[in-house]
């Protein structure tokens, strides 16, 4: 899990006046081949030659070090103050390289933002177990609450006063598990809370949560206390899951709306996307995520067009066909600081019905 001193040492990080290569790949093989990532990749290094002895660093390990294990790899490196940081993502990522004086966490942070970062919490009478959750990896956070004791066998008046006493400690029990829950959710930064365990026991614990965390919870699934935690990974992403593609769907349909206005602040469609994107005018770019088409390019200037042009209107150097205009899109997007936002599933096709690209406007 990406760690808040992992991103502040990235961020303070000072090059010195050295130049630092931040790549990220997307190495997800359930999506690409590996020959087809080593091609993703030798393509965004080779503009990048004054990266110099940090290309060569990412090549080789990419070529022999990497175990194609996760879905997605960032890498920053700083040959000369013999810097390195590799981080393993649970998730894809986009493909992006760049050489700037400092680390490039822009394509970081926003997918800390994108996945948020999520709060479990599984509970029975005696015990609380807590997680956080982000960017598809768990971590756990465990507490000991008294031990309620057994029902009484027995029957007759002690016995059923001895079942009300032992009532009152579980329900002590849970009122505790609720404040430490409201406790773990805010000291942890999440943004949304998960609730797991049996179902009287779930129903009781959720009516005792202060009103403002009922409201961040976005689901609840039946768990044993004793789930491992990668049965508790595996259920919450399920609703994680539901909850991203509800988002994006929804997303999807703001920017068709907005672009239908008599004033759109939005664009879709491939050339109107591109000239916004041209005039710095896109906040967040909405690309579906299995898309792809040609456009054309300048390799001076990084000028974009759906259109086939002779020269670049910008600086009237010649134009090139390229198959993968929409990773170009996204490069610049990123490059002049908008979002980015990949959709699937239903909202990928919704998307590709009206043009498979389109924009949130900042004016």
């Amino acid at each position: 899990m990406i760690t808040p001193s992992a991103l502040k040492e990235l961020v303070d990080f000072d090059g010195q006046g050295h130049s630092v290569l931040s790549v990220y790949l997307n190495t997800d093989l359930t999506q690409h081949s590996k020959e087809e990532r080593r091609l993703a990749l030798k393509q965004m290094l080779e503009p990048l030659r004054e990266g110099g002895a940090d290309v060569t660093r990412v090549t080789k390990f990419f070529d022999q070090k990497y175990d194609w294990q996760s879905k997605g790899v960032a890498v920053f490196t700083c040959a000369s103050l013999k810097f390195w940081r590799e981080l393993r993502l649970a998730v894809p990522v986009l493909d992006y390289a760049s050489v700037d004086d400092k680390p490039n966490v822009r394509l970081l942070t926003d997918l800390l933002d994108e996945y948020e970062r999520y709060a479990v919490a599984l509970v029975d009478r005696d015990h609380a177990r807590f997680f956080v959750m982000q960017l598809g990896e768990i971590e756990e956070f465990a507490y000991e609450l008294p031990a309620t004791p057994g029902r009484h066998k027995q029957g007759g008046w002690s016995a059923a006063r001895y079942q009300r006493h032992i009532e009152t400690l579980a329900l002590q029990n849970l009122k505790q598990a609720a404040q430490l829950t409201n406790d773990f959710f805010k000291s942890q930064n999440c943004s949304r809370l998960l609730l797991a365990g049996t179902g009287d026991t779930l129903a009781q614990f959720r009516g005792l949560l202060p009103k403002p965390l009922r409201e961040s919870i976005a689901g609840e699934f039946p768990l044993d206390i004793e789930t491992p935690a990668s049965r508790v990974l595996s259920k919450a992403r399920e609703i994680q899951e539901r909850v991203e593609r509800a988002h994006e769907l929804a997303l999807v349909e703001q920017v068709n709306t907005a672009a239908r206005k008599k004033r759109p602040t939005a664009t879709l469609g491939l050339a109107d996307t591109l000239n916004a994107l041209m005039e710095r005018a896109v906040y967040t770019l909405v690309v579906a995520s299995d898309w792809r088409t040609k456009g054309f390019a300048c390799d001076h200037c990084g000028y974009l067009s759906a259109q086939r042009l002779a020269t670049c209107p910008l600086c009237s150097h010649s134009m090139r066909s390229v198959d993968r205009i929409v990773d170009l899109a996204v490069r610049r997007a990123i490059e002049l600081g908008s979002r980015v936002e990949l959709v699937h599933a239903s909202a990928a096709n919704k998307l590709k019905e009206w043009g498979g690209i389109g924009a949130l406007l900042r004016y």
